[in-house]
């Protein structure tokens, strides 16, 4: 089952209606930091982020890279070290949790074990000294919301895994919050579970258009799924925030081409740029690649540049050698997936990079064969080699 605990905090009834104009969250700033002196370990680096009323962010990135600590930083489980946190234009860094209003929904803990679920749901409106009279509507408000109207007696033990997620959801939904946080909700789910929750996390969307929603995952079908924009962080830095589509079709740099997707990134030389289209010069082969125009995260892509040719596996075609323009290539592994056979490919011209592609279906290769590696037309997106400050 999963194991994950509610923690509905915060005293207003309602939410705080968010000004036009006004972000619901404001992250400006925002170090976190443990111990001291040299010994002083970064969990969150001059993290800046506005989140409007309404829209979905998600946090993406490894084990470590700080996204849970920024999501603690907004909660008030965590202190800032530096910087300042707001919620509707109001400075809440130094507000124990309580005083916050926020709704959270942490992965990592459990519902309390002998209450029922609609004890649990309540736990929050009784901590605020909400009316007894308007406890129950207020639960049976939030269980309906989650699809789970009729489980209010029963007891954590007697639900799926699923069911005990909803009614945590529920709990945090029932104080009526402003933001929403949510801390890797679907991790302890199995595949089909989860992938069942997150049709259900998408129509609670929908049916929340005013609620700010921050959702913290390393999964990346879960966030390109839900959130409106997409925070890609690393070593306690956001290092990519856009749009999932622009971050999917224009990764600004290398560890989000890579990261968000898997995308191969195979070394080459820019030569004739006109408009948002290159000429590029990769390993034996002149190709045609998109160069999005220089910005924050884009380079002036200069004639003779070095580059990186972003390419997704399932983009790659496996072809004849004699095939014209294909790239030779020696297959090092195959690994069938399902769907796809993944494919690791030794690319002649491409000393030290390895190749991933995906064909379709259980298609045998034998390791060592030698095959022809066709790029798409256009190739790929151009990446700038370092990462961008």
């Amino acid at each position: 089952m999963a194991d994950t605990r509610v923690a509905s905090v915060g005293r207003t009834l309602q939410p705080t209606r968010v000004q036009t104009g006004t972000p619901a969250i404001v992250f400006d700033r925002v170090g976190v930091s443990y111990g001291r002196g040299g010994k002083a370990a970064d969990a969150l680096v001059d993290f800046s982020l506005r989140v409007a009323a309404g829209e979905t962010v998600a946090l993406l990135g490894p084990s470590g890279s700080g996204k849970s600590t920024a999501l603690n930083a907004l909660a008030g489980f965590v202190r800032p070290t530096s910087g300042a946190v707001r919620l509707a234009g109001r400075d809440v860094t130094d507000l124990p949790p309580a005083r916050r209003g926020i709704g959270v929904v942490v992965q990592s803990y459990a519902l309390f074990p002998h209450m029922s679920v609609a004890d649990n749901v309540g736990f929050g409106l009784r901590a605020q000294k909400v009316a007894r009279r308007e406890v129950m509507p207020r639960v049976s408000e939030a269980l309906d919301m989650v699809g789970m109207a009729g489980y209010q007696k029963r007891l954590p033990r007697e639900l799926s895994g699923g069911q005990q997620q909803r009614v945590a959801i529920a709990r945090a939904l029932a104080i009526r919050p402003a933001v929403l946080l949510l801390d890797e909700p679907l991790a302890a789910l199995d595949a089909q579970l989860r992938q069942s929750m997150l049709a259900e996390l998408q129509r609670l969307k929908e049916a929340l258009p005013d609620t700010a929603m921050l959702y913290v995952t390393h999964d990346q079908a879960e966030a390109l799924a839900l959130a409106d924009r997409i925070v890609v962080m690393n070593d306690a830095r956001l290092m990519d925030v856009d749009t999932a589509e622009n971050l999917w079709k224009r990764p600004p740099t290398s560890f989000t081409a890579a990261f968000l997707g898997g995308a191969n990134l195979l070394p080459c030389t820019v030569g004739r740029v006109i408009g948002d289209s290159a000429l590029v010069t990769v390993g034996p082969r002149t190709v045609n690649a998109e160069a999005p125009q220089p910005d924050f995260g884009h380079p002036d892509w200069g004639p003779g540049s070095p580059a990186l040719l972003c390419v997704r596996p399932h983009a790659l075609q496996v072809v004849s050698t004699r095939e014209r323009g294909a790239l030779q290539a020696t297959v090092m592994a195959a690994v069938w997936r399902g769907a796809v056979t993944r494919l690791v490919l030794d690319v002649d011209g491409l000393p030290d990079v390895q190749v991933d592609v995906d064909v379709p279906g259980h298609t045998p290769f034998e390791t060592g064969s030698v095959v022809g590696l066709l790029l798409p037309q256009p190739a790929g997106v151009l990446v700038c080699t370092e990462r961008t400050p």
